[in-house]
């Protein structure tokens, strides 16, 4: 796993490798699966279900099977986890009895880790990180994200399959007393990196059949150094995630949106 952008949240709460679990059991008829990293296992709104993967009770799939109880929620996204971890240990779940799918992937490919370097380092520093970040994004990602679509839609034909992107880390404030390190520029360049990460997601859903649920114009205004966060700063118990509302008022509607197109 490339650990070489963003988040010593992730680093704090998430890059523990996916464990493999015991073997899980046929999901009955009419699931919903919710697949992928620390984003879509809830990290950031406890209480946790499970100490390993750190799925919590706030996040959006659970939120989302509560509107849906028709369709047995299976948790099986884990904090930490890369396209490939999602591929080997996260589709047993999925099958022709799926009825619908949420996944957020990417970021850990990416390695949201390298928050730390651009906030220890110079501006000049973190330009090197992002760019580097973008060139992954690029050139790399796009199949790891095409494999975990398709396999996707080749277990779960019948499924409403939604990828959803990442929201930005920071406002852009003049100044950010909540985290000195963020210079304007820094926090620039971080949101530049997201944006770029959620423009790959869209396009190679869409090259895929998924539906993409943008969670941008639900988060604006309330990213670090805004006045109103959804996302938890560096001090937090789940730094650089978003916080219980972020998942409840951004998350939720845009999935459920997208759901309903």
């Amino acid at each position: 796993m490339q650990k070489k952008l963003f988040a010593v949240a992730v680093a704090a709460v998430a890059v523990a490798a996916l464990a493999p679990g015991a073997a899980q059991a046929a999901a009955p008829a009419g699931t919903y699966v919710a697949l992928g990293d620390s984003y879509a296992a809830g990290v950031g709104a406890p209480p946790y279900t499970d100490p390993t993967c750190l799925r919590g009770s706030g996040g959006y799939p659970v939120l989302l099977a509560a509107e849906k109880p028709r369709n047995e929620l299976r948790y099986d996204a884990c904090s930490g986890a890369t396209t490939a971890d999602l591929l080997s240990t996260q589709l047993g779940n999925v099958d022709r009895r799926t009825r619908v799918v949420t996944v957020t992937i990417g970021g850990n490919d990416l390695g949201f880790n390298g928050i730390g370097t651009c906030m220890q380092g110079t501006d000049a520093d973190c330009a090197v990180v992002v760019d580097e970040a973008k060139k992954f994004t690029a050139q790399t990602l796009p199949g790891r994200l095409d494999a975990v679509f398709r396999a996707i839609r080749q277990r779960a034909p019948f499924a409403e399959v939604v990828v959803t992107g990442y929201a930005r880390f920071f406002e852009t404030t003049p100044e950010c007393a909540e985290v000195p390190p963020a210079s304007l520029a820094k926090r620039h360049g971080l949101n530049d990196a997201v944006d770029g990460l959620n423009a790959q997601i869209q396009r190679r859903a869409e090259r895929n059949n998924v539906r993409f649920a943008d969670v941008q114009k639900r988060f604006a205004g309330h990213g670090l150094c805004g006045s109103a966060p959804w996302m938890s700063g560096p001090a937090a118990l789940a730094p650089f995630h978003p916080t219980a509302e972020g998942y409840r008022d951004a998350y939720l509607p845009a999935v459920r949106k997208a759901l309903c197109k």
